[in-house]
């Protein structure tokens, strides 16, 4: 069985990344560098997500590039949105999208260092 087991994401501030996803996503600390150049986090699923400071101030991600996380109903979707709103982050709005035959109930939010992070459902029919 393969399954996906982390991500590295250069970054040109490795402690303000690390704050917003432990904050708003619940990933907690597994590994750092004392230098804050890099840290391991882990989210409640066992994904790893690793930050790695990169010298660059924006690290060229593709435009279409983000980080996406599922979530079992669109409440949930409205509710983390109501929570990054609320610490100030800049968030789009709730949007029901349909893409590839799939509708889903999703917001966008900017979480820094040029990363995009999509919070979503999927609508069951």
């Amino acid at each position: 069985m393969l399954r996906l087991n982390h991500a590295n994401l250069p970054v040109p501030d490795v402690p303000a990344l690390r704050d917003f996803f432990v904050r708003h996503f619940d990933f907690r600390v597994v590994g750092t560098r004392p230098s804050d150049a890099f840290v391991v986090m882990e989210g409640a699923d066992g994904f790893r997500l690793n930050l790695i400071r990169t010298r660059a101030e924006e690290p060229g991600y593709p435009r279409d590039f983000y980080v996406g996380f599922l979530v079992d109903a669109p409440e949930t979707v409205r509710a983390k949105h109501a929570e990054l709103t609320a610490a100030g982050v800049a968030a789009g709005d709730v949007q029901q999208l349909a893409r590839g035959g799939e509708s889903s109930v999703t917001s966008y939010c900017h979480a820094g260092n040029g990363i995009l992070v999509e919070v979503g459902c999927p609508e069951r029919r």
